[in-house]
This record gives C-alpha cells, structure tokens and sequence, in this order.
C-alpha cells in the first residue's frame, strides 16, 4: 500500500487504513506485485479479478460485474458505444448479485482480506445497499457481523435466505441518519473484539469496487473514455478511477484517459456543489439542513454528510485527474431514467442507478460526449423486482436500537455495553 501524500509504502497486515505519517488525512493505495491482468475464471463471482484484489483466499460468492454493449438505450440517446455495467439480478444477463446491488462487490474483499480464523467482530455502517451486502455475505460465510443502519432504512436489510446469529443489526432512531449510524459504529470499535470496516479507507472496499472498470474493460477491449456513476460518499468513484490508472499503468490495456462522470440526486449535492463551485471543500451546510435534503431525495443511499471529498486521493483529486464532471439529478429525472431503462433494456434499476442514467442523458443533451466514444454507464443496483418475484426475502430482525440523542450523549458507552451484555 502506497500513502497517496508522502508517498510512504506499506506491506498489507490486513488491517491497516491510514499511514502512519505525520501529515493531513490521505487515503493509502494498493499496488500490486503481479505484471498483467489476466481471469481466474476457476474463482467464484468476483474472484475472478483475484490479481487486482488485496486478499490470499475467496469467498463462497456468485456477484461479480456484467458488462455487455446496449442496443436500445443506446440508439435512444444516439451513441454507438454505450457499454452498461450491470450489477444486480438478471438471470438473462449472467448476473447473480442477489441483494440486488453493487454493494455485493464491496463485502467480499473487504472479509476476505481479514485472516480466516480471526475471532473480532467486523462493524460497518450503511444507509441501506452496503448493509444488506454485508449481512447477506456474512451470514453466508459465517462471519461475525455488527451493522448500524438508520431506523428508516432498517426495511433494506433483507437476504433471500434466512440469517445466521453470527449477524447482528442495530438500529438509530428518530431522525437519524447515515452519519449518525457512523458516528454509532465508531463507538461500538471502540470496545475489545469489535474493529472497523474502514469505509473509503479500506482498499479492499475500493479495489472490490474497482471491478466494475476491470469487468469493462476485458467486455470492451479497452479503457473507456467516459465512466458514468452515481456517488453518496464518492468511494466508487475514487475505486473506478483507481482501478483504471491500474490498468493503464499494468501494461495489459492502452494508456487510461478515462473521463469520470459522477452524480448526486438532488436536493442534497455537496460534492456537486463544491466541484462545480470549484471549491475544493464542501460548502457549509447545517445538520438541520442537510437532514430535511435528505429526506428529500429519492436515492437514499446517496446520502454521506461527511464524505471522502478533500482528502489526498479523494473525490476532488481523482476529479482532477480525469478531468471529471459531476451533475445534479432531480427526482423526476431519476423516475424517468427508471422508466426509460427498464423499457428499452427489460430489467428494474434502483433510484442511484437511474441518478447515473439521468447524468448520462444530461451529459448528451449538453454535447458533452461524442457520438463514437466508448462510454460505461454503471448501474449500481437492479433486478431487485426479479429476485423478490424468484426468491422469498427474509428480514433481519433489529438486536438494538438507539435514539440520536443517547448516540451523542455521555451515557453511550454504558448503554451500548449494556446492549453487548445480551450477546
């Protein structure tokens, strides 16, 4: 791992998140021994990109990106190049992400990269997507599990299988938010047994992430020109960009000149807003205001108050390096992107899917691509109509709740003790 600010290098414990420098908040960076990219097609789901993931074993997994070049989308927004890549359930298409979404990318790496036999409990914090991935790959492979939601996306965490103890789910109430579950979950780490997922920190998380461009780019053939996402923390945004340097540095694909294209939906657009302000930190905006944003919002999982954005190696320098824009998608615009996808391609997308859709339309209605250029369009969550009609979905129960009060008080530890006590 290399220090994105000094520089500073690092062999993999498995643990680490951060350098040990004495400098402003940088992310860390993998870097790979291996020369060449090449398939392990003998590994489950996403292990077939083994070579650029930071783990020594696999998981039993079936999700793994599916790439493919559209026809209808395509002639509708009159591109000869639009290549979709498709994470969620779409039997048709080969893809098997059973919780539906891309998330299912970030889990395995991130637990396989944890030694096997390792006994501490894994907490992660999520509004929605990344902790129905977590619970569900978890439970599969019996791993120790603390996840921290909001009380309002507690409906999200389902599997199409039934739970194991091993998980765990505890709830932030009244008018909590995904900040609030990582300010819970930051406290839970901090008692013996118990350690972090590491969010954006985490090179397992983006480098998992990071396959979408891999899966692309073996489809295509090439890097593409444009990369289209839509972002709550930007954490795939920065792995997409990563993962492209990677293989244009790696020798196995042409130079990388990929153009990032990130989104927000609208009210809340922090790192739209700053980027497009050309401002390098996020403009300043109260809780109160920031809270009522995003229950605005249709894509909820869009909603980090406190995202990786100024950071060495963040949102605003992987912008930078690609030349990248970033848009603002209104509510409406997502619903039409819902209809026109599942119309002219034949499948469900999830409302942050549809936010990078409706950037794409934005980006050609504006002249920003040409006609010819190869464009990858994530869709970071669909199908899940299809698994719910094909599978029985199992809810995971809450093991506790708190409210946003006792998570800011002086008695949290006392009580979160308390709530452990019954494990």
């Amino acid at each position: 791992m290399k220090c994105t600010q000094c520089g500073a290098e690092f062999e993999d414990d498995h643990f680490r998140l951060k350098c040990d420098g004495n400098h402003s908040p940088a992310l860390l960076r993998s870097k790979y021994h291996k020369n060449g990219f090449s398939l392990h097609n003998d590994k489950p789901g996403m292990f077939r990109f083994y070579d650029f993931l930071p783990v020594e074993r696999t998981l039993d997994v079936s999700g793994a990106p599916v790439t493919y070049r559209s026809e209808a989308l395509a002639e509708y927004l009159d591109l000869q190049n639009l290549y979709i890549i498709f994470n969620g359930y779409w039997p048709e298409k080969n893809a098997y992400m059973y919780t539906a979404s891309f998330k299912e990318l970030e889990a395995p790496p991130v637990l396989a990269r944890i030694p096997e036999n390792h006994e501490g409990t894994i907490v992660v914090a999520s509004a929605g997507n990344t902790g129905r991935a977590f619970a569900h790959i978890c439970s599969q492979n019996d791993v120790s599990l603390f996840l921290v939601v909001p009380e309002e996306s507690a409906g999200e965490i389902w599997s199409t299988v039934p739970y194991q103890p091993c998980v765990k789910l505890v709830l932030v109430g009244g008018d909590s938010d995904y900040f609030d579950a990582i300010t819970l979950a930051n406290r839970i780490v901090e008692i013996d047994g118990f350690f972090p997922e590491g969010g954006a920190a985490n090179i397992a998380r983006r480098d998992g992430m990071g396959t979408t461009v891999l899966d692309a780019a073996c489809t295509i053939g090439r890097i593409p020109d444009h990369y289209f996402q839509a972002v709550g923390s930007g954490t795939g945004g920065i792995a997409a960009w990563e993962s492209a340097l990677r293989l244009g540095q790696d020798g196995s694909f042409d130079e990388n000149r990929m153009k990032l294209h990130l989104s927000q939906n609208a009210p809340f657009t922090p790192m739209s807003d700053a980027w497009n302000s050309r401002q390098k930190n996020l403009p300043a905006v109260s809780e109160k205001e920031a809270k009522e944003q995003i229950r605005r919002i249709k894509a909820k999982v869009l909603s980090n108050r406190r995202p990786p954005y100024s950071l060495t190696g963040g949102v605003w320098d992987v912008l930078e390096e690609s030349s990248g824009c970033m848009y603002s998608v209104t509510n409406r615009e997502i619903d039409e992107a819902i209809e026109v996808f599942e119309r002219l391609e034949g499948v469900d997308i999830h409302p942050a899917g549809a936010t990078a859709l409706a950037s794409l339309i934005q980006a050609v209605r504006q002249g920003y691509l040409e006609k010819n250029d190869i464009i990858a369009l994530n869709i970071t969550g669909g199908g899940e109509k299809k698994v719910k009609k094909d599978y029985d979905v199992y809810q995971l129960e809450p093991f506790g709740r708190f409210t946003n009060r006792e998570i800011h008080s002086d008695e949290i530890m006392k009580k979160i003790e308390n709530m452990l006590a019954a494990v």
